[in-house]
């Protein structure tokens, strides 16, 4: 009883940072209807912008977060603007193409900026290191970072729900054709979806490079975990893929616990099992009309 205890705390956690990640990558395939292939660069470039000013320059954690953040929050805006729409206006379908390349291009480019190595970032937290639950020793810096993922899920929930903005862009996300004619600019919103999600797929790799070594090449990865967190969650729900997060991160713990040689068929196969199920994700927001 006490492992699976232990999975659940642990993968819960982990889950936390799965689903900051996977908060704009939602976003993004709800709004604009498209699957971004560099959606883990703005993770990974985050972690690295993160290391460098805390690593190399000396500024504090907190500050170098931000920084990071924002920083992509411009690159999801420059991207947006000067790839993906050009290309989804004509052929959303080769947008797949397009953001692969922009990936591979924007990887090489990290390679020379930070080489090709894993780079990793030890903060130190004012206080215990460790809190403990009967057996179970938890890594404080772990709760922090849990604690930080929901504030930031509190944060856009309340964008989406309570300003004008967020207004918009769920109107984009149900009807492209009807929000415009109500007078939503739906290319100004396309940018700002995109920008959203780098500022919150910033933080989150800004988070990760302080509990695991990031490299350039990792991109990937946290594509997949985005994609497959919005899988679980439901496309275009904010809290569909925070509790997405929270279970994907509960079956990859258990999965590598368990079973670690095995462990990417076993989550697949859970994957599949559960669209089965509930093709749509466990909150997803059912058909939306998209022409």
């Amino acid at each position: 009883m006490s492992e699976i205890i232990e999975i659940i705390i642990f993968g819960t956690l982990r889950g936390a940072i799965f689903a900051l990640a996977a908060f704009g990558f939602s976003l993004v395939l709800g709004v604009l209807g498209i699957v971004n292939f560099a959606h883990g660069v703005f993770v990974v470039l985050g972690a690295l912008i993160t290391w460098s000013l805390t690593a190399q320059i000396g500024i504090n954690i907190v500050v170098a977060s931000l920084i990071a953040a924002g920083s992509m929050g411009v690159l999801g805006v420059f991207i947006q603007k000067v790839f993906i729409d050009r290309v989804f206006k004509l052929h959303p379908l080769m947008i797949l193409v397009q953001t692969f390349g922009v990936a591979v291009v924007a990887t090489q480019l990290a390679e020379l900026a930070w080489g090709g190595g894993e780079r990793s970032l030890k903060v130190e937290f004012p206080g215990p290191a460790l809190l403990t639950i009967g057996d179970i020793y938890i890594p404080t810096w772990d709760i922090v970072i849990f604690v930080i993922s929901l504030i930031a899920a509190g944060v856009l929930v309340m964008i989406m729900q309570m300003t004008p903005l967020g207004r918009a862009v769920r109107a984009c996300r149900d009807n492209i054709d009807s929000a415009s004619l109500v007078g939503v600019d739906v290319g100004r919103v396309f940018l700002i979806t995109m920008g959203i999600c780098g500022i919150w797929s910033g933080l989150a790799g800004a988070l990760v490079i302080t509990l695991k070594p990031t490299g350039p090449y990792m991109h990937f990865f946290w594509t997949l975990d985005a994609f497959l967190v919005v899988v679980i969650g439901g496309m275009g729900s904010i809290s569909g893929a925070l509790i997405g997060g929270f279970l994907y991160g509960i079956i990859n713990f258990a999965a590598y616990y368990y079973l670690p040689n095995q462990a990417p068929a076993i989550i697949f196969a859970t994957l599949i099992a559960l669209l089965m199920i509930r093709p749509q994700g466990l909150f997803g927001l059912g058909t939306t009309v998209r022409k």
